[in-house]
């Protein structure tokens, strides 16, 4: 494949808020959950955890499956049927999906900005690939990334483990030189911001999630935003110059 932007930058984003967040319709956590009944036989109304941000929605639904007193190595079993299942249900929920989902301050302008200056970007989230790929559809933003290049939920439930995995889709589609690329995570937990550190890459925190620019702070990332919506400060600080949101 001829990929139409050079390698100098990358740029991986965060899916559930940092692109998009759901209005309050539990479009998506409602099918996870109805997933993982399915897949196990147990019934409907299982709980979501409380501290799933930035968590991969393997490592999600492990969790549930544990705390539902399934042995471990029977939820591991379990894993293929829930992201089948899972991946239905939101296909047959997506016209609810996409009213569900908003788009969030800023992203279609810095998003296209980068596009247009040949930037690599493509997504680092605990979705499932399938899963990222159908809610930046619905979201109308699925134009802007390279999806064969990013790092999934579906790639390893540790999400530390994703920016090396980036590093070695990129070096084969692009071959040694690679190896150079600068890496830039932009996310809204602690998490992303751990797993940009553990993968050798920076991190812009952007508090559009769950978490206040404070608690994002206090994990000192390299930079920090409440939103996205300065288009040059953002594209700047993406592309080398951390100072020009601080």
């Amino acid at each position: 494949m001829n990929w139409p932007f050079s390698v100098n930058h990358v740029v991986l984003w965060d899916v559930d808020g940092t692109l998009v967040r759901a209005r309050g319709g539990r479009v998506s956590v409602n099918a996870f959950l109805r997933a993982l009944s399915l897949a196990s036989g147990l019934p409907e109304g299982l709980p979501y955890p409380k501290d799933a941000g930035g968590k991969t929605d393997e490592q999600i639904a492990l969790e549930v499956l544990l705390l539902a007193s399934i042995a471990e190595d029977r939820a591991m079993a379990l894993l293929p049927a829930f992201r089948d299942a899972y991946l239905a249900l939101l296909h047959k929920e997506r016209d609810g999906l996409s009213l569900d989902l908003r788009v969030l301050p800023g992203v279609p302008d810095v998003l296209a900005r980068l596009q247009a200056l040949d930037v690599c970007q493509s997504l680092l989230t605990g979705n499932l690939e399938p899963i990222a790929r159908l809610k930046l559809a619905c979201a109308g933003l699925d134009q802007f990334v390279a999806f064969e290049l990013g790092g999934y939920g579906s790639d390893h439930r540790d999400r530390d483990s994703l920016v090396p995995i980036v590093r070695q889709r990129l070096q084969r589609q692009f071959g040694p030189e690679a190896a150079a690329a600068e890496i830039v995570v932009v996310g809204d937990t602690p998490r992303d911001i751990a797993c940009a550190r553990a993968g050798g890459a920076r991190v812009l925190a952007v508090a559009t999630g769950n978490f206040s620019r404070a608690e994002l702070a206090a994990h000192h990332p390299d930079a920090l935003v409440d939103d996205l919506t300065d288009t040059d400060a953002i594209v700047n600080c993406l592309l080398g110059n951390a100072a020009a949101v601080q």
